[in-house]
């Protein structure tokens, strides 16, 4: 059925990239100054390492995606094999093991790694690259969530050491990039891998309210119909996500564009109104996203619904370790699912996301939620999770 509001609601997801990514050229340009130079002669080029910083929602995944398609195409003009694997190290790695092995294939279904170790299937990597006269741009995102979760499974030692696999030949992997929230997540490692990792570091800022005005903008004219969102709105979006908590996070302007529309279309109305926009806001939190939910594992998605069903039974900011397994199983056992066999550690994740506040094992609860938002928040969530658990 035609929309009245939504000209294509995919153009709000958090995974959809713009061609035009707006105030990130400079990081762009650098990128481009840093591996650019390398087709011209990557026979005898050496690994570079960059990490990529900056806080959530101000385009570091986008544009490290977007230069990443943009270097294909210039070594397609060179005459050049050249990949760009993108690994999310939330989705695609627990372990250094899994991390690998699903880094391997997305390169190619052809290496087994059933039986190989973790520097085993690294090594595989190299030969077959090789072998197949292919270069290879490895993108490691929200590498400071795996580094945290496995600090004592130095990935970062295994990343920049492969030129020491073979020394003398062609290295096919002409790089890594490493994105993070911040460097906190350098005292995880030890001296060897600070040294290997280098300096290269590329900045992402938080944007101005200007700049978020903008991006939302375009973003506007993509996803609605003309006319839909007028400039009251689109000001009253801007200003929210521009000013704190959610500090220039386009992530969630793009939620209460999306949220706000479907809001204005449940209730037959053409326009999407500020008013829409302010009952959206009062039901979410800047702390939780439609990414974060959707980037999480059924696991990750139950223990979160468990905890929001106690929390608002509870009327509490707070429940303890033992009531949450209570309730967790309880939705295990109304949707059909398996329990986890670690539950502690699918608990842990969510606190290392940022998603789940600990405090002590008696003291659970859901960040960046005041408490006298609590239960509005609560029921919108529960009604996302309890679609996304459904569907999983």
């Amino acid at each position: 059925m035609h929309s009245r509001i939504f000209r294509d609601r995919n153009k709000l997801s958090p995974y959809y990239i713009p061609k035009k990514l707006p105030y990130r050229e400079e990081q762009l340009s650098i990128l481009h100054s840093i591996y650019d130079a390398m087709m011209r002669n990557i026979e005898n080029a050496y690994p570079r390492f960059i990490q990529i910083i900056g806080p959530t929602g101000t385009g570091k995944t986008c544009t490290t995606i977007r230069f990443g398609e943009q270097l294909v195409k210039y070594a397609e003009r060179e005459d050049i094999n050249l990949k760009h694997v993108y690994v999310n190290c939330k989705v695609d790695g627990t372990t250094r093991y899994v991390l690998f092995r699903n880094l391997v294939r997305k390169v190619t279904s052809k290496i087994s790694t059933r039986s190989l170790s973790p520097e085993e299937m690294i090594q595989q990597l190299i030969e077959y690259l090789r072998l197949e006269s292919i270069f290879a741009l490895l993108t490691f995102d929200e590498i400071d969530y795996f580094v945290q979760m496995n600090p004592k499974e130095h990935i970062i030692y295994d990343l920049t050491r492969i030129m020491e696999s073979s020394p003398g030949e062609p290295m096919p992997i002409i790089g890594e990039i490493f994105i993070a929230k911040s460097l906190n997540w350098h005292k995880f490692l030890d001296s060897r891998e600070k040294s290997t990792l280098g300096i290269g570091v590329i900045e992402f800022p938080r944007y101005t309210s200007l700049q978020v005005r903008e991006i939302l903008s375009n973003r506007v004219e993509e996803a609605f119909n003309p006319g839909a969102v007028n400039e009251e709105t689109l000001d009253l979006v801007s200003e929210i996500t521009a000013s704190p908590p959610v500090n220039g996070d386009i992530r969630v302007g793009l939620d209460l564009l999306y949220y706000a529309g479907n809001l204005a279309e449940n209730r037959g109305s053409e326009k999407v109104l500020p008013d829409h926009v302010r009952k959206v806001y009062g039901e979410i939190s800047p702390s939780i996203t439609s990414e974060d939910i959707m980037s999480l594992d059924k696991d990750g998605k139950v223990i979160l619904l468990a905890l929001a069903r106690s929390l608002k039974s509870s009327g509490s900011a707070y429940i303890g370790l033992r009531e949450l397994r209570r309730s967790y199983e309880l939705v295990c056992e109304e949707f059909s699912f398996k329990p986890a066999e670690k539950f502690e550690e699918a608990v842990q994740d969510l606190i290392y996301r940022g998603i789940i506040d600990m405090k002590s094992l008696m003291e659970l609860g859901i960040s960046g939620v005041a408490l006298t938002d609590l239960e509005r928040f609560l029921n919108s969530l529960m009604n996302r999770l309890e679609k996304e658990v459904a569907n999983d």
